[in-house]
C-alpha cells in the first residue's frame, strides 16, 4: 500500500457537525461533556474539525482519505459515551463511506453522497456532502437513530491527488 506523507495544515481535513439535535442533547445534559482529542476542535461554525493525515489512492479507482482526532460525547455519568475517533473516508466505484474507529475495529457509520470535488489552488473539496446512517452506525447511537437517518451533512479538504500538466 502506498500511502501519501501526513500532512500538517489548518485548512485541509474534515469538519462535520454529526448531528444538530444530538449534540444540543449532550449539551443539554448536567453532566453532558464533548471532549476533543489528537487534534479534534470546533470551527467557528460550530462543526467538528478533524485533521487531514493522509491520503490512499493506490486501490485503482478507490480511495482513502484518513483523518485524526476524536470527539466523544459523553452523558448519563458515562453510559451514554459516543465517539468520532479517526474518521476515514472510502471512496470506491459503487459510491463513499464513513468510516471510524471504535477500539480494535473499523465501524462503517455512514453512506455519503459525494458531489463533483472542486479543484482549487491544489485542493480537493467536496463541500456539504449528505451524510446517512449505516445500520452499524446506529448501533454506535445506541439505535437511538435508525439506518438511513439523515445526519449533518460534512465537508472535507486534501490535497488533490490529480496531477495539472
Amino acid at each position: 500500500m502506498m500511502s501519501e506523507p501526513t500532512v500538517e495544515r489548518a485548512d485541509l481535513g474534515m469538519a462535520w457537525a454529526v448531528k444538530e439535535s444530538f449534540v444540543q442533547y449532550v449539551q443539554s445534559m448536567r453532566d453532558g461533556r464533548i471532549l476533543l482529542r489528537e487534534g479534534a476542535a470546533v470551527t467557528n461554525t460550530r462543526q467538528f474539525y478533524f485533521p487531514f493525515r493522509s491520503r490512499d489512492h493506490s486501490y485503482g479507482d478507490n480511495f482513502v482519505l484518513q483523518f485524526g482526532g476524536e470527539a466523544r460525547f459523553l452523558a448519563h455519568h458515562g453510559l451514554m459515551s459516543v465517539s468520532i475517533c479517526n474518521p476515514k473516508i472510502i471512496v470506491g466505484p459503487d459510491g463513499a463511506c464513513l468510516s471510524i474507529e471504535q477500539g480494535n475495529e473499523i465501524v462503517h457509520l455512514a453512506h455519503l453522497d459525494l458531489p463533483a470535488v472542486s479543484v482549487e489552488d491544489g485542493i480537493n473539496m467536496w463541500a456539504n456532502v449528505p451524510v446517512a446512517l449505516t445500520s452499524a452506525g446506529a448501533a454506535v447511537f445506541a439505535d437511538s437513530y435508525s439506518a438511513g437517518e439523515t445526519l449533518a451533512p460534512l465537508t472535507m479538504r486534501a490535497p488533490s491527488f490529480v496531477e495539472v500538466s
